[in-house]
């Protein structure tokens, strides 16, 4: 079983020219997390509930940043977040394996404490499949 290291990810956003943006400053990321939905078709005949699987959800990504006001990545976070938009995101791992998917910004949140540096969280809703390549 190969193993993948997540140091050397490379993670990018379309802005609005459709051009591969790269999000700077990324402590780390999780995506994936979604579960398809569960349709019930119990029917009066049934001895027991019964379910179907429904489409597939693919979750959400969410990244840890050191916030960056100048960074382009995390300008277009926000400005995609602004417009209400759907972006292609790419996941390119140091293995050169990569994931591509659309997502639109749900939030962008900014964090500071004492001996620490400004840090955020931005989560992503993952629409539609996730492609590896």
């Amino acid at each position: 079983m190969a193993v993948l290291d997540a140091q050397g990810a490379v993670i990018t956003i379309d802005n609005v020219s459709t051009v591969a943006t790269t999000i700077g400053e990324v402590k780390n990321f999780a995506f994936g997390d979604g579960a398809a939905a569960d349709i019930d078709i119990t029917t009066l005949a049934s001895t027991a509930k019964e379910f179907r699987q429904g489409l597939q959800d693919n979750g959400d990504l969410t990244l840890e940043l050191n916030r960056d006001p100048s960074d382009a990545g995390q300008i277009v976070l926000l400005e995609a977040r602004a417009a209400q938009a759907t972006r292609e995101v790419v996941i390119t791992l140091a293995s050169g394996d990569v994931a591509t998917f659309d997502a639109y910004v749900k939030s962008v949140s900014t964090d500071g404490a004492v001996d620490d540096v400004i840090t955020g969280t931005a989560s992503l809703k993952i629409t539609g499949d996730i492609v590896w390549s």
